[in-house]
């Protein structure tokens, strides 16, 4: 009689329980909903902090907010393969939620670096291009040896390189580009300045023969070589009446030492001989005295002192002739002219003709100041 009790009222509980799970399934049915929301608000985000450059200039804010995004949707997966009535997003919403808010930050960040790498690039840019211009201004005609051209053509390389990422707002690498590119400019640069500034020791002594020349020009016709000018005037009268484009030795920026250095001599010199067809191979020729006094007495010098090899020779045969109009200096040593202008110069002077070269008949700074 007990058990016939206890069975119906089992039922009764039993039937209880089924209307109370059934009402609260039906209740999650329809009250839970997948947090689409959520995670479309942290996928834009993401979107947004890459399209923003986030993973070169906040990479680890956006690593950070990928991670949550992908536990979230890993979080998802789980909680959809769990039966309806049991699944809690709720982890899966403050996933996302954290991954949104980290990503807003990395674009944030993202952008504050833009800021700070493009000003600090648009200074770094302006001061190479600044550098960049002056070398090509006042410096690329120089001889200034292969190193030093090779660290100016490698610099001006990286340089045009830090641009292209510049304009590809690749702004870390642009940096790094200009950073290098600047440092091999600045290499060039010293060492010009350098090789200038020993090169102008003598501008004294220039412009003492300059005022010479232009002094005895009054009286007899001279010849003027400038060398920074790349000129060959003929004076007379006390003034210049011709003026022609001259080519030297490819290492005309010092002083001639010894035969074979390609360099072209400064100082006073004299007209010792006149040749044309077949005593010379070059239309027509000028033989100056060097060497002169005053560079036998520094050769004997240099030699003594040992800064030049004991087996050197001095050297000799420094002529003005023709076959010039090449456009770079290429001469043993010798000042070249075309030939239509060795034709007049050949006409303005004679066995005895001074020739004054000299380096500038400029300051360094008004030189260089001129070129910019």
């Amino acid at each position: 009689m007990r058990a016939k009790r206890i069975i119906p009222r089992l039922l009764v509980a039993v039937a209880i329980l089924s209307c109370l799970f059934i009402a609260y399934a039906t209740y999650k049915y329809f009250t839970i909903k997948a947090p689409t929301s959520e995670i479309d608000k942290a996928r834009e985000s993401i979107a947004r902090a890459k399209s923003a450059h986030a993973s070169r200039y906040a990479s680890e804010r956006l690593h950070e907010a990928e991670k949550l995004f992908n536990a979230a949707m890993a979080e998802w997966t789980l909680q959809n393969d769990i039966f309806f009535a049991f699944r809690d997003f709720s982890h899966v919403k403050d996933l996302a939620t954290a991954s949104l808010n980290i990503s807003i930050n990395a674009h944030n960040e993202a952008d504050s670096q833009k800021d700070k790498y493009t000003k600090q690039l648009e200074l770094k840019l302006e001061q190479t291009t600044s550098q960049i211009h002056l070398f090509e201004n006042c410096y690329k005609n120089l001889p200034l040896g292969r190193v030093n051209f090779d660290r100016y053509n490698k610099g001006k390389i990286q340089y045009l390189e830090a641009l292209h990422e510049f304009n590809n707002k690749n702004y870390p690498k642009a940096l790094k580009l200009i950073e290098q590119a600047s440092d091999k400019l600045d290499q060039a640069e010293k060492a010009t300045q350098t090789k200038l500034n020993s090169f102008y020791e003598d501008f004294p002594d220039w412009e003492k023969n300059i005022n010479q020349a232009f002094l005895l020009s009054k009286k007899q016709t001279i010849v003027l070589v400038n060398k920074m000018e790349a000129t060959c005037a003929v004076l007379k009268g006390g003034k210049v009446i011709k003026v022609f484009d001259a080519e030297f030795g490819p290492n005309w920026m010092g002083d001639k030492i010894m035969k074979g250095d390609r360099a072209t001599p400064q100082g006073i010199y004299k007209i010792t001989n006149k040749k044309k067809g077949s005593s010379t191979k070059y239309y027509k020729a000028m033989l100056l005295n060097y060497p002169n006094d005053e560079d036998v007495a520094r050769f004997d010098r240099m030699k003594k002192a040992g800064s030049i090899s004991k087996s050197a020779h001095i050297g000799g045969l420094i002529e003005i002739h023709g076959h010039g109009g090449k456009g770079v200096h290429w001469t043993e040593g010798c000042v070249a002219l075309t030939d239509n202008e060795m034709d007049v110069i050949y006409d303005l002077c004679k066995v005895g003709t001074l020739v004054f070269i000299v380096g500038s008949d400029k300051t360094l700074k008004e030189y260089l100041n001129t070129i910019k």
